[in-house]
């Protein structure tokens, strides 16, 4: 059976009760974490622009202001702003985002559809369960010149909104072949354009609620898009792929749960230095250090080896200026990047002293990727610290009150903190809503439009 057609019949049988609690609950932590995301970066360049592109209202909501737009136009914006502060939800093991671009479908086919909120957290956990999967046995392979959020995202979305709109198992399986005709995003878009990269997640979900859609109305995609000879496998996997790696456990051992909910709003790829330094901050004087050398995985640094960040999004894409922030600051979070901590001479001090070595052995564990942090002291004298984990990990996970937290503050940029506090305690009620899309308009009265 061609692995499509074996991710479409988990997903069409897939059903609320067969879901444990622990499954459910994580479900819908995801919505509000990708929820408070997608309302922050309302205000970015790409999401805006991508609103000035949507025809007239109809059919799906925009988080960041709760307007009504159509469908496919809400995926793009609200996937493109749930990953434009870089704080969304990743999962390790894939090097990948599964929020924006799943979640991002997802929720226009909820509303499109009239669907209920527990349709909408199942179609949810299916994208997730597959993409996840999916994402961890291409990879580190594919993630030397495709970025994972963008490809595999397109499946999720596919996934996740075929579930939710209630396809049959043999549409499913055709939703996955158009959504992997469609599934691209290249890492050139690094470290010249990253801006670009939120294009990325935005187009994945929108590939993967178009072809849902289409598969509903008799557009049909090959079944085998991931294992033939011109399929997704052997464009984009410069290495052999374990099929049997690509269901492991599906509809047994849940993956959902694993899912890193990110403690500080830069790559992932910076967040292990981050904590190595967070554990030197304040062992020594700023004017003492000489040299501070970061060792992280090779892979890291391929994506996250700016050393000289100009722009707010070149910096959380430096391991460079995470590491020196983190030393200075004691913290990492949304002000550490704005315009005058760039230009702060004591950082830009700082970073020139930062030299990144590149050690494949920090990461023998697979999906975790190790960092060491050592400063050479004026007195000759070291201090080293290591990370092994990041904060919001599985090893290491955010409690419910900093999950809700941070939401709040995310969320609070673009609503106020009442409007903010009201909305996510709202998030609570979804699984009862009968309609995702009258819960979404509801919220309306929350804030002030």
């Amino acid at each position: 059976m061609p692995l499509a057609s074996q991710y479409a019949r988990f997903a069409g049988c897939l059903a609320w009760h067969d879901l444990p609690d622990g499954v459910r609950s994580v479900a819908l932590e995801l919505f509000a974490d990708w929820f408070a995301n997608a309302a922050a970066g309302y205000g970015s360049p790409l999401a805006q622009a991508l609103l000035d592109m949507s025809p007239p209202p109809g059919g799906a909501v925009c988080v960041g202001d709760l307007r009504a737009t159509d469908p496919l136009s809400a995926a793009l914006i609200n996937a493109s702003a749930a990953h434009a502060h870089e704080f969304d939800d990743s999962y390790r093991a894939g090097l990948y985002h599964p929020g924006a671009p799943v979640i991002g479908a997802a929720f226009s086919a909820a509303c499109h559809a009239g669907a209920s909120g527990r349709d909408l957290l199942t179609g949810i956990v299916a994208g997730y369960e597959i993409s996840l999967r999916l994402a961890a046995a291409i990879n580190p392979a594919h993630y030397k010149t495709w970025h994972t959020t963008g490809t595999v995202g397109a499946f999720g979305a596919a996934v996740a909104a075929a579930r939710i709109l209630g396809l049959s198992v043999e549409q499913i399986a055709g939703a996955l072949g158009l959504a992997g005709t469609q599934a691209a995003g290249l890492w050139e878009v690094l470290p010249d354009a990253p801006l670009a990269k939120n294009l990325h997640p935005a187009k994945a979900a929108h590939s993967g609620l178009l072809a849902a859609l289409l598969a509903q109305r008799g557009i049909d995609g090959p079944k085998t898009i991931f294992e033939g000879e011109r399929g997704f496998f052997a464009a984009t996997v410069p290495a052999p792929v374990d099929l049997g790696r690509c269901v492991a456990g599906l509809g047994e051992q849940w993956l959902t749960p694993e899912t890193t909910f990110k403690a500080y709003p830069v790559c992932g790829h910076t967040m292990t230095p981050i904590e190595a330094s967070l554990q030197l901050f304040g062992k020594a004087a700023i004017e003492n250090i000489e040299t501070i050398e970061v060792r992280a995985h090779p892979v890291s640094l391929q994506v996250a080896g700016e050393t000289d960040p100009q722009t707010e999004a070149q910096a959380k894409f430096s391991i460079s200026y995470c590491v020196a922030v983190a030393l200075l600051k004691g913290h990492v979070g949304l002000d550490e990047f704005a315009p005058e901590t760039l230009a702060d001479p004591n950082v830009r001090r700082l970073l020139g002293r930062i030299a990144l070595v590149a050690d494949d052995t920090l990461g023998q564990v697979s999906g975790q990727r190790p960092a060491r942090v050592s400063i050479r002291l004026a007195n000759g004298k070291t201090l080293s610290a290591q990370a092994e984990v990041r904060k919001g990990d599985p090893e290491r996970p955010l409690t419910a009150a900093e999950k809700r937290e941070k939401c709040v503050r995310l969320a609070a940029s673009a609503w106020g903190s009442e409007g903010a506090e009201s909305i996510i305690a709202a998030v609570a009620a979804l699984p009862e809503a009968r309609s995702v899309m009258a819960w979404a308009e509801g919220l309306r009265g929350f804030i002030d439009t």
